[in-house]
């Protein structure tokens, strides 16, 4: 079990006496969140299994060269493990402000596109990291070809699949590129806050990945697009500096929201069913919006 209590001590001897604890439960993290109120200030814990100690010290280690870098993002405060209950403890600053999925459209849309700009300029920031290592791609399509094979073996058939599988292997670049640049991997409102009507900064890089940046706007298509298209604009003019994306980058784009539709049936169905009611309309409306992918071009990036 992953308890706050296992690391009350050592948290209290490093940062001062806990006031408050309140569990965060939003999202389908295996890991359990806390906010804690120590002293003047608020913290964020993270708890996961042992097992994911190398992957939450990378992440760790990641989140404080991005807050380096001027990415606005919980800092890192402290790790600290616990082998005898097979948990990890990850200690982050507080972001103030709410969730913007929930807040945005109360706000006048000339600031959701200013909050938007500031997102995609963020964004730009952490897709500026970079290392040596090319082999997203040959991975991603791995993880489709198994995807595929994962769909094909249930029963739930949407209108026009064969089509779209066709898209996907006739205009998928499987050419890497010269490095994998850093992903956040879950840019969407869902992990952007939004404080005293600015951008407050981004949260939840337990997704993160190096590899294609373009991928980053497979989320806009599922989740920001229909709560604030406004939002979505000013994060395509903050990352890319217009609002016209070029063909080569739409294309490449279109083929990761086609591969994203197979991959979220697959795993609705085998491990969150109880959401499918929710999901079946999205994939619809996508499908609907590239009409069948017969357009490649996003209406956000127009």
């Amino acid at each position: 079990m992953l308890e706050i209590d296992d690391f009350r001590e050592r948290i209290e001897k490093r940062l001062g006496r806990i006031l408050n604890i309140a569990p965060i439960e939003k999202g389908f993290s295996f890991e359990k969140k806390f906010k804690l109120t120590i002293g003047q200030g608020n913290y964020v814990v993270r708890l996961a299994p042992f097992k994911s100690l190398v992957s939450k010290t990378l992440e760790f280690e990641l989140m404080s060269k991005l807050c380096e870098n001027g990415v606005q993002c919980n800092n890192p405060i402290v790790m600290f493990k616990n082998e005898e209950q097979e948990s990890v403890c990850s200690v982050f600053s507080y972001l103030p402000g709410f969730d913007a999925e929930d807040c945005i459209a109360k706000i006048p849309t000339e600031i959701q596109y200013k909050i938007g700009v500031d997102a995609g300029r963020d964004l730009k920031r952490i897709n500026g990291l970079s290392r040596e290592t090319n082999d997203w791609k040959k991975r991603k399509w791995k993880k489709h070809e198994y995807c595929v094979r994962r769909y094909l073996d249930q029963s739930y058939r949407f209108k026009n699949d064969k089509k779209v599988m066709q898209f996907i292997e006739t205009h998928y670049d499987k050419s890497e590129s010269d490095r994998d640049y850093q992903q956040h991997d879950d840019f969407h409102l869902g992990n952007i806050i939004i404080n005293e009507r600015r951008y407050g900064g981004v949260i939840d890089f337990n997704n993160c990945d190096w590899g294609d940046p373009l991928h980053e706007f497979v989320k806009l298509e599922w989740i920001t697009w229909p709560v604030s298209n406004t939002f979505a604009h000013g994060q395509i003019e903050g990352y890319f500096g217009k609002r016209h994306i070029d063909e080569v980058d739409c294309n490449q784009i279109s083929v990761y929201i086609a591969m994203s539709i197979l991959s979220t049936i697959v795993w609705t169905i085998e491990f969150h069913p109880h959401t499918w009611e929710n999901i079946e309309p999205r994939i619809q409306s996508i499908l609907d919006h590239f009409d069948y992918f017969e357009s490649i071009r996003p209406k956000w990036a127009t």
